[in-house]
């Protein structure tokens, strides 16, 4: 299940409607001006507030996103916002667990 939460990610050059993934100890205010530096539009916060719905269709936008901070970003996902949010929520601590520590 890991490998596929992380396989689902967009390439860097996608662009649209996102669901974009940030670390979960990052502020809801922070996450708003990353998605806007990204040249995003925020649609809306997620039930988890490290994730959020957000678009651009400018080329690039998913690589600008991890440029600013987000750990994934995913698109339309077939499946009910509840369960995005938890596939959220793996990724975000599948990231967290194989972070080098010093």
């Amino acid at each position: 299940m890991a490998l596929s939460i992380r396989f689902a990610a967009l390439p860097p050059q996608a662009s649209g409607t996102v669901l974009a993934v940030f670390p979960p100890a990052t502020a809801s205010d922070e996450i708003f001006a990353n998605l806007i530096r990204a040249g995003g539009r925020p649609l809306r916060e997620t039930w988890l507030s490290f994730v959020w719905v957000v678009s651009s269709d400018k080329p690039g936008f998913v690589g600008r996103l991890r440029a600013e901070g987000a750990i994934g970003a995913y698109g339309e996902l077939p499946i009910t916002p509840q369960l995005a949010g938890c596939f959220a929520f793996a990724d975000a601590k599948i990231v967290e667990l194989f972070q080098v520590r010093p």
